[in-house]
């Protein structure tokens, strides 16, 4: 799933490419990854495209705003007038590129200037349409972001003190404590503060909080710099690989040697989840 820079690299992206742009028409292929009605939103111009934790908003000059979560593989593809595709999101190679509509475009927006396709592989995504006061709700549930004032080193280590006896990876992990870190950031975090993915909360010093919370925004700016990661799946907008991954200390690196100590880095599975780790360096 796309994490905090998949999501914010893509936003940037969108906003480049279709705020200011008016929907003229929504085509439904799949209801269950489209909530709402569709005609509450057409006519409306697209004045603004934030993102929250993993998803992206559109706030409409309606009042209205359209909510997307990509999901495991969600695509969001543009078309433009001079048929020049860019994409960013999920997808393998084999469905990426191919030109749309195909059989995983599940929603088809029709703007001023071209077409806006919303595709998903495994149809986990979806959009939502919300009033000022749904789109309040939806994100209620939320932790700050990173970037916020409130996000403070008393706010995080109250939050992480909420789940003493649960490791510290699946903590920072948890999206109603702190919005956007996912599998890939929470690894490279706590490489950079030398903590084992497995320790538990409760084991953790002050210092060593310290040390995480100090590191969450350096990892997490580093990676938008480079436009995210990617494997399999992900894409920027512009159909790019976002490559993190090459700066990357652990994350999909086990078996391979540490970048500093040359310890083989360590795979372990925690909460469901894979975490990798170099046993040498964190501890």
């Amino acid at each position: 799933m796309p994490e905090l820079p998949e999501v914010e690299t893509i936003k940037r992206s969108l906003n480049k490419a279709i705020v200011g742009q008016t929907i003229n028409d929504i085509e439904v292929r799949d209801y269950k990854l489209f909530r709402g009605k569709r005609h509450d939103v057409l006519g409306a111009k697209i004045e603004e495209i934030e993102r929250r934790a993993k998803m992206l908003i559109w706030k409409l000059s309606n009042g209205k705003y359209l909510l997307f979560h990509l999901k495991m593989t969600g695509q969001m593809l543009y078309d433009s007038e001079d048929h020049k595709l860019i994409a960013g999101g999920g997808h393998p190679d084999s469905v990426y590129l191919k030109k749309p509509p195909h059989e995983f475009t599940h929603i088809i927006f029709t703007l001023d200037k071209g077409h806006l396709y919303f595709n998903d592989l495994r149809k986990f995504g979806w959009i939502k349409i919300l009033d000022e006061n749904g789109l309040k709700d939806e994100v209620a549930k939320l932790g700050p972001e990173v970037d916020w004032p409130e996000f403070t080193f008393k706010y995080f280590v109250t939050a992480m003190n909420r789940k003493a006896k649960t490791k510290v990876k699946t903590v920072l992990m948890e999206q109603s404590l702190i919005a956007g870190i996912g599998n890939i950031y929470s690894d490279e975090i706590l490489f950079k503060a030398k903590i084992l993915p497995t320790r538990l909360v409760r084991e953790l010093s002050q210092s060593e909080l310290r040390v995480i919370f100090d590191n969450i925004k350096p990892v997490l700016e580093l990676a938008i710099k480079h436009g995210g990661t990617s494997l399999k799946d992900y894409r920027q907008l512009d159909g790019s690989q976002g490559d993190y991954l090459h700066f990357a200390n652990v994350y999909h690196r086990n078996d391979q040697p540490c970048k500093v100590c040359k310890t083989t880095i360590e795979r372990a599975v925690v909460n469901g989840r894979s975490a990798h780790f170099c046993p040498n360096c964190q501890k």
